[in-house]
């Protein structure tokens, strides 16, 4: 089995201006139209059985449609769902709860969108619901091709808050920080963060990425694309050129994705 861990998709009627927007943000192509159709459509043909679906709570106001969003896929059988919430929404709390509530599974974060730091202690409260409610919490990790410095998820940073919340599921994206890996390695390698691979096949070099894997271990990498920035089949690739014993490949596409949701071996919720 396959589980992307990273994937995003957009309500069909906001689809297109999203991509067509952050594309030209961030001067990448995309490989999907932005419609939960059409990554379904990818993650089917190149092989990935389950992925995880983020979405992003850009403003206050936004929040509770995002999140309606995420309860609404939240009994699909080949979709994981994850909500999301603004430190500056006086409903995030009970957001969380609703979420929990609603059988999803995770939230998102991204600093730069949301326009926090991730050490700031106004989402002090987020983390310790999310942490009590066992959500998993997943923040975009590092640089982001579409802002100017200063970044709002650096490493050091995400330090701080993983060792507040020592048990709490954290995962950090792109390989712990993009473009910031060796940051990642230094300050969060000995923590309890996850760390996923999203985008790691587009700005980091094969031998970098075995650096990473090394140092967080083989129970706390996880698979993910950042489709429909990259798509699994130029993961995979990329992954290919790190050697990595089989057993270890195995927790990497699936098992520890498993373990973290609380999913069961069949994927059962």
């Amino acid at each position: 089995m396959t589980i992307d861990f990273h994937t995003h998709a957009w309500p069909e009627k906001l689809a297109a201006g999203a991509v067509r927007s952050l594309s030209e943000k961030a001067h990448i192509p995309a490989f999907t139209d932005g419609t939960l159709a059409g990554l379904r459509a990818l993650m089917r043909a190149q092989g990935v059985e389950k992925f995880v679906l983020l979405n992003i709570a850009v403003t206050p106001r936004s929040e509770r449609h995002v999140n309606d969003f995420a309860v609404s896929l939240a009994n699909e059988e080949d979709i994981i769902p994850f909500g999301s919430v603004h430190p500056d929404s006086e409903n995030a709390l009970s957001e969380l709860n609703r979420l929990k509530a609603a059988g999803v599974r995770g939230v998102k974060f991204h600093n730069e969108y949301q326009n926090f730091f991730v050490d700031d202690e106004k989402a002090f409260p987020l983390y310790e619901r999310c942490a009590e409610l066992g959500l998993v919490m997943l923040f975009h990790g590092g640089k982001d091709l579409g802002f100017a410095p200063p970044v709002k998820t650096a490493p050091k940073r995400l330090r701080r808050v993983a060792e507040a919340f020592k048990g709490a599921k954290i995962v950090a994206a792109h390989l712990g920080g993009q473009r910031m890996e060796e940051e990642a390695i230094q300050e969060l390698a000995a923590t309890d963060v996850f760390v996923d691979t999203s985008y790691a096949a587009r700005c980091a070099s094969p031998e970098l990425g075995a650096e990473v894997l090394a140092a967080f271990g083989e129970n706390r990498v996880l698979f993910g694309t950042d489709c429909p920035w990259d798509t699994p089949q130029s993961m995979r690739a990329w992954l290919e050129k790190i050697p990595l014993p089989a057993a270890a490949r195995e927790k990497l596409y699936c098992k520890n994705a498993l373990s973290l949701l609380g999913l069961s071996e069949g994927g059962e919720r």
